[in-house]
């Protein structure tokens, strides 16, 4: 990816505007967010962690406190520590931000402020103890820090537009994204569409303290690798919670997209579903690959400044896995072949038959079609045989144009039934020459990858028929003729002949605030939202934004 100059800002200053990006949002949208929007702006980052030295910073029980999601200054507050001593719950009992009273066990405790104290003792067990994660910093020298070093939770009305978000407040002198914060989360979930109270407090729990976790070593990543790697340490923490599953659509419907490009705007289910190629990381590489990763873009850690997420992983690989980016990347492709109907655990994901089928583009043979295909980005087509009892792809330049098909992949399957045979890679991607057999076949599976990390789009043509088919095509492009009317790509579900929106070119703009502000929560049941200075959408907006259809926890 070419990566913006940003003349005078650091890299990390420049990851923390790509949240910033609604003003990208089209018009209409943009109005009906703009009251969010606003309370976004305010809420801008606290200073380092330098103890009383700290300006004055702000809690959502801070007396004044503009803050969007907040108690009312005349609420009582108490609070009740976790058993492990690790966590202090803020909550109230009355008032708008008042938690449900229930005591069914007769502490003087509400079972509610238990049930999430509780939830993030277990949670904090798993993510150090057995994921091997360092816990998040501690705010104890902070000046305003809920009253000790103990992470804090406050329980308040979120009024339906979000259930939760963890707020940076200050970071370390010595290394500006290693920070330390505090989570907000929704006081009784009324009028939520979770199945239950413990559910959703599981979610946000485990969620929003991974972007804790994620603090400690670095709040300076896009949110592919925030909220992507956030969604899969909750599938890690508790696979039956469906939020992993309600997610991965968001990535599986965009493959055309380069894997480390988000989407402009706060409504981005592609960096959350981009959880899907964390899951592949710690499944085809082994327990660990995840926080080795995240281990890696801590300032200065192996010998780098300022690292980048999608910059580390081919350093990753190859120390652990002898492996590159490239080789992992057309791998990750096919396994995503692999999913929902037509799930093979043997090959692919080992939960992947509970995720959504990708959906590649349909075409008619012979096939001609003009793509453009970004890095690190696949795209996926599906072809029926009609009586042809071998089949065969290629991808075509002009001979003057070769280098359109630098970094290219070519991948074909068979499929009968549900099932997918053996995905047969070309060895020459220009040559047509794997053919395959497709007598009796229900279709053909071509998936065309960029395992690429960054440079200029390709734009090959591709070629799907008969071996004399597809050299008919070849020879028509290669002399001249163009590339046919077939159709572009679109990586599951069809992008068109652009072959999906582009990574961004050039700066982004001047502001350099660190935003952060991203994706609330829909209707069918929302979740939560990390940021520096977070806020969340309308339920119902981004509900129409996403067309989701079942139970889909959208958050932070």
């Amino acid at each position: 990816m070419t990566r913006p100059s940003g003349a005078g800002r650091s890299v990390s200053a420049r990851r923390r505007r790509a949240g910033c990006a609604a003003a990208r949002l089209a018009p209409a949208l943009a109005a009906l967010l703009a009251p969010a929007l606003a309370a976004c702006a305010g809420d801008a980052p606290a200073s380092a962690l330098d103890g009383p030295a700290a300006a004055p910073l702000e809690r959502p029980d801070t007396r004044g406190t503009d803050l969007q999601f907040r108690f009312d200054p005349d609420d009582v507050v108490e609070t009740f520590a976790s058993a492990s001593g690790s966590f202090l719950v803020h909550f109230a009992r009355e008032g708008r931000c008042a938690v449900p009273g229930e005591d069914a066990d007769a502490t003087g405790v509400p079972d509610f402020v238990e049930e999430v104290a509780a939830i993030y003792d277990e949670v904090i067990v798993h993510y150090r103890d057995v994921l091997g994660f360092r816990p998040p910093r501690s705010d104890e020298d902070l000046p305003d820090n809920g009253g000790d070093g103990r992470f804090d939770v406050y329980l308040v009305d979120f009024a339906g537009v979000g259930d939760g978000a963890f707020r940076v407040d200050a970071c370390d002198p010595d290394g500006e994204d290693r920070c330390a914060g505090f989570m907000t989360q929704e006081n009784d979930y009324a009028g939520y569409d979770y199945p239950s109270t413990r559910t959703a407090n599981r979610i946000l729990g485990s969620h929003e303290l991974f972007h804790a976790v994620q603090a400690a070593y670095d709040h300076g990543q896009d949110t592919p690798m925030m909220e992507g790697s956030a969604v899969w340490a909750t599938e890690s923490f508790d696979p039956s919670l469906q939020d992993f599953e309600g997610f991965v659509g968001g990535y599986l419907s965009n493959t055309d997209r380069s894997l480390d490009v988000p989407i402009a705007g706060p409504l981005d289910p592609f960096s959350y579903g981009s959880a899907l190629f964390f899951q592949f990381l710690e499944e085809r590489y082994g327990d660990g690959t995840v926080r080795s990763l995240w281990e890696r873009v801590e300032d200065d850690a192996f010998g780098e400044a300022d690292p980048v997420w999608f910059e580390q992983l081919d350093p990753l690989l190859s120390s652990s896995a002898q492996a590159t980016f490239a080789e992992a990347f057309v791998e990750f492709a096919t396994w995503n072949l692999l999913t929902g109907l037509h799930a093979d655990p043997g090959r692919s994901y080992a939960a992947g038959a509970g995720y959504r089928s990708l959906a590649p583009q349909q075409v008619a043979a012979p096939h001609a079609g003009r793509l453009r295909v970004f890095h690190a980005s696949a795209q996926y087509f599906s072809v029926r045989p009609d009586g042809r009892a071998t089949m065969t792809a290629a991808l075509a330049a002009p001979a003057e144009d070769p280098a359109q098909r630098d970094g290219l992949t070519l991948l074909l399957a068979a499929r009968r039934g549900r099932a997918y045979g053996e995905v047969v890679r070309a060895a020459d991607v220009a040559s047509g020459a794997e053919l395959v057999d497709t007598a009796d076949a229900d279709g053909l599976a071509v998936i065309v990858v960029n395992d690429l990390q960054d440079g200029e789009s390709r734009k090959p043509t591709l070629c799907i028929g008969t071996a004399d088919e597809v050299a008919a095509c070849r020879a028509a492009v290669e002399g001249g003729a163009g590339g046919g009317g077939g159709g572009g790509g679109g990586g599951a579900g069809g992008a068109g002949a652009a072959g999906g929106e582009a990574p961004p070119e050039g700066g982004e703009g001047d502001a350099d605030g660190g935003c952060g502000c991203r994706v609330g929560a829909p209707a069918t049941a929302a979740g939560s939202f990390a940021a520096a200075g977070s806020w969340a959408l309308g339920a119902s907006l981004l509900a129409l934004a996403l067309r989701r259809r079942r139970f889909t926890p959208i958050h932070r």
